[in-house]
């Protein structure tokens, strides 16, 4: 019995390799066929730095360091759809070449093949897990470039507008690089409880220091504002002007990468997100979310698998095609309405159970 499950899951995770490069693969090429132009500038942008010797060898050399990365960030979006077309031709060959009728023969339940299948699904979602945990939140300044980012060799960099903390400090830098988590440009202000600003923080530059939760300032000032509106500082500026060596946020660097790419929520890890819950409302709010869709999207990927199952696994001989389209009409809606109530904030209800309401719906 060993080696017939050790078959099935063989089987099943050949067909998931294959199905999942022939998707990633006419995804690149698409983008490859439709960004061309900015490939080609990239490339020879790259000769002219030295990084590449040839305009060919640039254009690989973009490619490789644009869509490498995105591997596993489509491992992590598709994984669940990719299992269930793995299923189906699993299946599907095994329906066809009758070895589902020699299994009921030999009186094996059929059972046991769809627990096969689910126990290397299992194992799948456990690597989606460790991709999300600990290559992801590394790649993440990677996977939100766009392609003129690699024309102009800028990586990541944006400018950061005008943004509120949990405290109510204003925070706004002419750039910042979250590769290498480096502000510049810095100006932080402080207000009263009627809005009007205290004290005025700039700096040239500032990087982020973890244990004290604070953007360490490069020769940073600190301008404390009249206390009356119209008041002039007049006098020794002095009075009011003083060197400043730290700035205590909630806007950390994953926090303003959050806002700026909300895709970027879905790629940090677990600790991240807990991190990322201690800032202002709308912050607490997507980090619930995303929290509520780590917890159930593996369980809902294993209720769309289960739930799909019984199209291809059949007793007697019926039409593949028909129950490919009806597992397609189900599997698809299914996933889309799931990656939706973990993803979009619904009104009125906690992010937990709106999230909970796929498996709530899938388990009968």
């Amino acid at each position: 019995m060993r080696i017939l499950d050790r078959y099935v899951v063989g089987r099943f995770l050949w067909n998931f390799l294959a199905l999942f490069a022939a998707l990633y693969l006419f995804g690149v090429a698409v983008d490859v066929v439709i960004s061309t132009s900015k490939f080609l500038e990239a490339a020879d942008v790259a000769v002219r730095d030295g990084r590449a010797g040839s305009r060919f060898t640039g254009f690989v050399v973009m490619l490789l360091d644009f869509h490498g990365p995105r591997v596993f960030q489509f491992f992590q979006f598709m994984m669940g759809m990719v299992c269930v077309g793995a299923m189906g031709f699993t299946f599907a060959q095994m329906h066809k070449t009758r070895e589902l009728v020699a299994m009921m023969a030999a009186g094996i339940d059929l059972r046991r093949v769809a627990g096969c299948v689910i126990g290397a699904a299992i194992g799948l979602n456990a690597l989606q897990l460790a991709n999300q945990e600990w290559i992801l939140p590394r790649l993440a300044s990677k996977l939100v470039r766009f392609h003129s980012d690699l024309v102009a060799n800028r990586g990541s960099s944006f400018t950061v507008p005008l943004t509120r903390d949990a405290s109510g400090l204003l925070l706004q830098a002419d750039r910042f690089d979250p590769e290498t988590g480096r502000l510049q440009g810095l100006v932080v202000l402080e207000r009263d409880e009627h809005g009007r600003a205290r004290t005025r923080i700039s700096a040239p530059a500032a990087t982020w220091d973890v244990s004290r939760d604070a953007w360490l300032l490069q020769d940073g000032r600190l301008i404390r504002l009249p206390d009356q509106p119209g008041t002039t500082l007049g006098g020794d500026l002095g009075d009011f002007e003083r060197p400043a060596d730290a700035v205590r946020t909630s806007l950390g660097p994953e926090s303003l990468v959050t806002r700026r790419f909300r895709i970027y929520g879905q790629m940090l890890s677990t600790p991240q997100l807990l991190e990322l819950r201690q800032g202002g409302d709308a912050d607490r709010s997507l980090a619930g979310r995303l929290l509520a869709a780590r917890v159930l999207g593996p369980l809902v990927n294993l209720l769309v698998l289960a739930a799909a199952i019984p199209f291809f696994l059949l007793r007697e001989p019926r039409s593949l095609l028909q129950q490919s389209l009806r597992a397609a009409a189900f599997a698809v809606p299914a996933s889309i309405t799931a990656l939706t109530l973990t993803t979009v904030p619904v009104s009125g209800l906690p992010p937990m159970l709106a999230a909970a309401l796929p498996a709530a719906m899938l388990l009968p």
